[in-house]
Parts: C-alpha cells; sequence; structure tokens
C-alpha cells in the first residue's frame, strides 16, 4: 500500500513538472512595436495603419441616384466617417476628382480611381461592349503622364484601376488591366498598391488568373445580397477564395487579400437589431481567415435605404476598435502567426452546412485566428453558428500571473486569470471574441 501510495505522488510530482511554466518561451518569440520599421501615419502594407475605408465617403443622396448632396451635409457625412477612426477614403466614384483634396484636409490616405486613355479618350464598360481594337501602346503613352502628375500626391494610397470587373476570359480586358498595371508601376515612383473589385461570386480559380496584374485582392462579400444572410459562414468561403487565388497564383510577391462587405441592401424594421451582430461577424470572421483590410461598400446615401445609418454605426463601432495602431490592429498586420493554442468544440454543432447554387460543403462553426506580438498572445475566435457555442482554450502556460481579457467585449468583461493551462470560451450566435493572453507579473 505505501509503494502504491509513493507511486502516484511520484507520478503527480511528475505531472506538475511536465507542465510548461516557461513563460518568458511562451509570450518570446514574436516581434514587438519596435520592431517594425513601417511609417506610423502611412497604411499596410507601405505603414502601420490598418486598412479601413468606405466607398462614396461623403457621396450620394436619398432622393435619387447620382445626385450629390449639399456641401455642408457631404462633410458632415465625412467627417462622422473619419472621427471614426478611418486610415482611407474611398474609391470615391462621382468624388472621385477631389479625393485627394479631401484627404489632404482629413489625414487620411485616398484610393485613387484611375482610367486608361486611348486615342483620346477614357476607357469605360462600353468600349468593351464594343468591338474596338485596344492599342496597348496608345494606352500606354495617353496614361502615363496622367499617372505621373497624380503620383506627385502623397496622399494616394491606392490605386483603383477603372473600369472595374474585368474578365479574365476576354483577351482585350486582360491586356488592359494588364497594361493599366504595368504603367502605374512604371510611372509611380512610391511604388503604391494597385487593385481592381472583383464580383463576389467568383471562385479562386478565376480570381487568381487576374492577381499578377494586382497587389491587393478585393472581391465582393456581400453577405446578405449573395444570398447567405442565414448562412454567414459564407464570409469564410469567401475570403477563402482570395487566400486560394493568392497562392495558385504563386507570384512570389505579397497580395494582400481584402473584404469588401456590404452596406446598401435595406431590412426590415424587426431586423435592425441584427444588423451590429452580423457586421461584427462578418468583418471579424474574414479577418480571422485571412483578411487584412476592410473596404466596405458603401457609405453613399440612397434612395429607400432606411438602415443606412444602422449599418455605419455598427461598421465605424468595428473601425474605432482597429483604428489608430490599436493593439489588436497591430497583432493583425504584424504578429507572429501561431498554432499552438488549441481551440476545442464543447457544446454546439460540429458542423454548419454551406449550400447554394453551386456551393455544396460544411465547416467548423469557429474560426481561430492566433497572434503573437509584442510579449502577448491574441486568440480571435468567431462563431459563425446562429446558435451559442462553447469551446475550450488550451496549451497555455501555467502561472498564477496568466491574464486573459476579450478586447472585442461587449459586455464590459473583466480580465481573468487562467493559471492552469486553460480557459472556457462561450459566444452567442454570430460572436466574435479576441482573447489577449498576457503574464501580469
Amino acid at each position: 500500500m505505501k509503494r502504491t501510495i509513493s507511486a502516484l505522488l511520484l507520478l503527480a510530482a511528475g505531472a506538475v513538472l511536465a507542465q510548461d511554466t516557461n513563460t518568458e518561451k511562451f509570450f518570446g518569440g514574436g516581434p514587438t512595436d519596435a520592431d517594425i520599421k513601417l511609417p506610423a501615419d502611412k497604411v499596410y502594407p507601405m505603414g502601420r495603419l490598418f486598412p479601413f475605408s468606405f466607398y462614396s465617403t461623403g457621396g450620394g443622396s436619398e432622393n435619387k441616384r447620382g445626385e450629390l448632396l449639399p456641401s455642408e451635409l457631404k462633410e458632415k457625412d465625412m467627417k462622422e466617417i473619419i472621427d471614426a477612426g478611418v486610415s482611407l477614403i474611398g474609391p470615391q466614384y462621382e468624388l472621385n476628382n477631389q479625393v485627394v483634396a479631401d484627404a489632404k484636409k482629413y489625414h487620411v490616405g485616398a484610393i485613387m480611381s484611375v482610367r486608361g486613355i486611348c486615342n483620346g479618350e477614357k476607357i469605360t464598360k462600353q468600349f468593351f461592349k464594343t468591338k474596338t481594337p485596344l492599342d496597348s501602346k496608345k494606352l500606354t503613352e495617353e496614361t502615363a503622364p496622367v499617372i505621373r502628375e497624380l503620383a506627385k500626391n502623397p496622399e494616394i494610397a491606392y490605386w483603383d484601376v477603372k473600369p472595374e470587373e474585368r474578365r479574365h476570359w476576354k483577351k482585350r480586358e486582360v491586356v488592359y488591366l494588364e497594361t493599366m498595371y504595368a504603367v502605374i508601376k512604371a510611372n509611380d515612383p512610391l511604388k503604391r498598391p494597385v487593385f481592381m473589385y472583383e464580383p463576389g461570386h467568383l471562385g479562386a480559380d478565376s480570381l487568381a488568373k487576374l492577381l499578377p496584374y494586382q497587389d491587393l485582392s478585393a472581391k465582393g462579400t456581400y453577405t446578405s445580397y449573395s444570398g447567405f444572410k442565414e448562412q454567414r459562414v459564407w464570409v469564410r468561403y469567401s475570403i477563402e477564395q482570395e487566400t486560394k487565388a493568392i497562392k495558385t497564383a504563386a507570384l512570389g510577391r505579397p497580395i494582400v487579400p481584402f473584404m469588401l462587405p456590404e452596406m446598401f441592401r435595406n431590412v426590415p424594421e424587426n431586423e435592425y437589431p441584427q444588423i451590429e451582430i452580423w457586421v461584427r461577424h462578418d468583418v471579424y470572421c474574414a479577418i480571422a481567415n485571412g483578411a487584412r483590410g476592410v473596404m466596405v461598400f458603401s457609405a453613399s446615401r440612397r434612395p429607400k435605404f432606411a438602415a443606412r445609418q444602422k449599418y455605419l454605426d455598427a461598421y465605424l463601432k468595428v473601425c474605432r476598435e482597429l483604428s489608430k495602431r490599436s493593439e489588436l490592429s497591430q497583432a493583425i498586420l504584424f504578429g507572429k502567426v501561431t498554432s499552438d493554442l488549441e481551440v476545442t468544440l464543447t457544446s454546439g454543432p460540429q458542423k454548419i452546412p454551406l449550400k447554394r447554387n453551386k456551393i455544396n460543403t460544411e465547416y467548423p462553426p469557429l474560426s481561430v485566428a492566433q497572434f503573437l506580438w509584442n510579449g502577448a498572445r491574441y486568440l480571435l475566435v468567431v462563431n459563425s453558428a446562429n446558435q451559442p457555442v462553447k469551446a475550450m482554450a488550451d496549451n497555455l502556460v501555467y502561472g498564477s500571473g496568466i491574464t486573459v481579457i476579450n478586447l472585442l467585449s461587449q459586455k464590459n468583461e473583466p480580465e481573468f486569470t487562467a493559471p492552469e493551462g486553460n480557459f472556457e470560451i462561450s459566444l452567442a450566435p454570430y460572436e466574435a471574441a479576441c482573447y489577449k493572453i498576457f503574464n501580469r507579473k
């Protein structure tokens, strides 16, 4: 009996000794704030600021499409968005000719939309409905001076090629985008990123074909508009098309995947309380699955869009959480991506289906991303199920000072200690949480 007890005590002592108590190792090895040498006032990937923008900031009218607001209302709309901490404005469509001046006034980056010029005419969608040959030499010669002049403006953060939605199976359109990319790169000394909006229904193979002529991947992720209001895990699928396309293209240079969520579709008043839940889920689900920038389509006022302010308030709330070099934004952009923490579902559906048109797949309810940044761990967990879930976060270091706080808490949850290597996660339907784990010495 004494031998049995002694053996058990030895086993228990061995188990204690086997627990990881090396906090320096657990929290070390990642980049710190001092390691990032990019400019503090420029937008990623050329600076430290998280890319968050709205199409048509200050644009539109509630009377009819194409009408502009009076200048005082335009400025009011723009200031509301700027004050929330956006790092960019645009693409601006009808306000594109003043985007640089507005960006300079409000100290933000500008997304400059540019069109090619050929034979003295700006290239529009109508051009590609004709059989007019595209002279790439003339396109280059006539567009280059415009780019050179615009490139003098340091406010420009990105170049947006118009007309958008060029088709990879149309040779003239591929040549057009290829030429525009080359012209911009040759005439912009700062080599700022170039992109073109891609339709939301495109899959990875289609997206990959035009990525050689872009630096950002910007595909629409209009969840409700695309018929996935009740299957919001589609956001994960949508961003996966971008990240897969980037891998498929294998260009040997970085391509930054962006999330382009919707803000244009009205909903019944009884669904207004859901808007913030949807917005938070969609943005953070996209980030958890690889998105590193957000362009909301769109801030424009438009007729019969009574839910606009509800949507705007929700997006601005998320924007504030990611703005002005917040620790969350810096962890997402510059943290070392890790995978050693385990998140195990303990309650809720094991899989959730995604079925519509040609899509027939399923996903686990939780999207998980982990970052090591500035001596702390960040665990982003997003529930895409329309029901509550519970999970256990495991493999933390042991220690009395291990402290956890949810940076995305909507309930002012207090921080708590997790001294024994794990803690429980409880998420409401479509809820996102980001747990900062650190050692309080």
